[in-house]
């Protein structure tokens, strides 16, 4: 009953709001092009108004920001070029394949992409190579490498100082220890991982070629100039940027596609949407420091984590949650805590994962405890299995005339020692407590992912791969918006609005010099003033 008085009391402000938007239209007639420059790097955290004017630097927007101003524009009839600068790009692969899926949606849509670009890498020639047209300075030169691994191993060089490391490790393909036990790669290990990267680089040769077997070849070089693209046919022309960018084109305002999608969706009597929070979480998973529970970038700890799943699931206007994750893994225990607390969410709410660059070992774990997952092709995943190393220092101590003397010692002490000798009894405890994990681990993914529990050897073990929907390690393969899609057709296919839950800037983290001198920003940053830097609507949230 509140809120039917509420909406008509407004009624008459909502009405003058749609003619204002209406005539802001109408001041857009007769144009056909929209022109963007992609963002140098995206924005991964929530940043006050007092923080944004102390660093007085220009604003960036999010990843799904992005995403979502491509998809208004991709439905956006009136828009019939796109044109497009790339600056230099500090995006990962994941990002780049992405960007250039929804580039290739507008594209097929039937709308002209233009783009212009100076210098670059492998991702930049990603996104030149889906343009209808692309054109590049005189100058121009992009540096090469496709997917290729040249690993260092410590092994002999240790145990020349006196160090000798012991691996437990799960499976043969759980490599992480053998670049300290090793001098080269065992068989199993370096076959699995060739076959990973050709994988991977038969993927991007498929996208930078357009499926033109001929070019490969080309893209081997590792530096590559305007003359040598344009000989090949992949680019269309060299310009400089004043004539791309002419000033005798129609452009469209920086909000037009915005605008023009919030009018195609206004209603005088607005009706509620669902609210669907997108989580990212990315980095090696530990337990973090108990008595500061802020999250923070680039890092997965379960002291600050399951706080904020709690408040997700205790927030009544969520329906659904998204779990970006991009991890290597990290501790089992703290793995096994987060994978239990997502459980926990899911009694209320709908929560899916989305991989974005690597989801691996204990980023995989705790990912299947959700519904469903949508990966990145070019998402690395797998490392089902588990590690543990432990390095004996007895010989490097001697080298220095260095002695330890072991007193008071009770079986299974020497594990805790970094100089005593492991016992065969401490060497079996380890063992069995890795097979212990291993099968934990196990029983988590037959019982997320519906797998055979008979099978998981044959996709585990520490292999590494890409993503595929046949076993059954993922659900579907996409981007960040096909999640999003996902969850709203599960949610029956009514409106819903995102909220980005992103961490709390933290100027430490980018100038750790500072240490404590700037603890007074905390303060600024918790204010928790609303941001007006997104355009596309879209809510930001911090939950600590």
């Amino acid at each position: 009953m509140f809120r039917i008085l509420f909406l008509l009391l407004f009624l008459p402000f909502r009405a003058l709001y749609l003619i204002y938007l209406r005539l802001s239209l109408l001041f857009q007639r007769n144009r056909e092009v929209y022109e963007l420059e992609m963002p140098p790097r995206f924005e991964d955290s929530y940043k006050s108004f007092f923080v944004k004017k102390f660093q007085g630097k220009e604003e960036t927007i999010t990843r799904l920001e992005l995403l979502i101003l491509l998809k208004t524009i991709e439905k956006n009839p009136k828009i019939k070029s796109l044109d497009i600068s790339l600056p230099p790009l500090e995006w990962t692969l994941s990002e780049f394949y992405e960007i250039r899926s929804e580039l290739k949606a507008i594209r097929d849509s039937g709308k002209n992409i233009r783009m212009f670009a100076k210098e670059g890498g492998l991702g930049t020639l990603l996104l030149l190579t889906i343009a209808n047209e692309t054109f590049l300075a005189p100058e121009s030169e992009f540096t090469l490498m496709l997917p290729s691994a040249e690993p260092m191993f410590f092994g002999k060089f240790l145990k020349t100082w006196g160090i000798e490391v012991q691996a437990f490790a799960s499976g043969p393909y759980k490599s992480f220890a053998e670049s300290f036990t090793r001098g080269e790669f065992s068989k199993e290990a370096k076959k699995n991982l060739e076959s990973l990267i050709f994988s991977l680089r038969s993927v991007i040769l498929e996208a930078l070629t357009n499926g033109q077997k001929t070019l490969e070849s080309l893209f081997y070089k590792p530096m590559l100039s305007a003359d040598e693209l344009l000989s090949a046919g992949v680019i269309q022309g060299i310009k400089t940027e004043t004539e791309f960018f002419s000033e005798d084109r129609k452009i469209y305002s920086p909000n037009y596609p915005i605008l023009y999608q919030t009018i195609k969706e206004f209603s005088l009597f607005p009706k509620r949407k669902q609210e669907v929070v997108v989580l990212p979480i990315d980095g090696g998973i530990t337990g973090g420091d108990y008595l500061h529970k802020n999250r923070e970038n680039g890092k997965i700890e379960a002291f600050s984590l399951i706080p904020t799943l709690k408040a997700l699931g205790e927030d009544k206007k969520i329906k659904a949650v998204i779990l970006e994750i991009s991890s290597p893994g990290g501790s089992a225990f703290y793995s096994e805590q987060i994978h239990q607390e997502i459980l926990e969410l899911k009694k209320s709410k709908l929560v899916t994962a989305y991989f974005k660059d690597t989801v691996a070992s204990g980023g995989y774990y705790i990912a299947t405890a959700t519904d469903y997952i949508t990966a990145s092709p070019v998402c690395i995943t797998g490392s089902i299995g588990a590690v543990s190393i432990r390095a004996n220092l007895q010989k490097l101590y001697k080298k220095f005339h260095l002695n330890k003397e072991a007193v008071g010692f009770y079986p299974f002490r020497d594990i805790h020692s970094e100089f005593q000798p492991l016992s065969k009894q401490s060497i079996l405890y380890l063992e069995s407590q890795i097979k212990k994990i291993e099968a934990l681990f196990y029983r988590r993914v037959a019982e997320g992912r519906n797998i055979p529990l008979e099978t998981l050897p044959k996709i585990g073990m520490g292999r590494v791969y890409l993503p595929t929907t046949e076993n059954n390690i993922v659900d579907s393969l996409g981007g960040l918006l096909d999640a999003v899609q996902f969850v709203k057709e599960k949610l029956g296919g009514k409106a819903i609005y995102l909220t980005e839950e992103l961490p709390s800037y933290n100027l430490k983290n980018k100038i750790p010099l500072l240490g404590g001198l700037l603890s007074e920003l905390k303060l600024l940053e918790s204010l928790g003033e609303v941001s007006l830097l997104s355009h596309t609507k879209l809510h930001w949230k911090n939950r600590r």
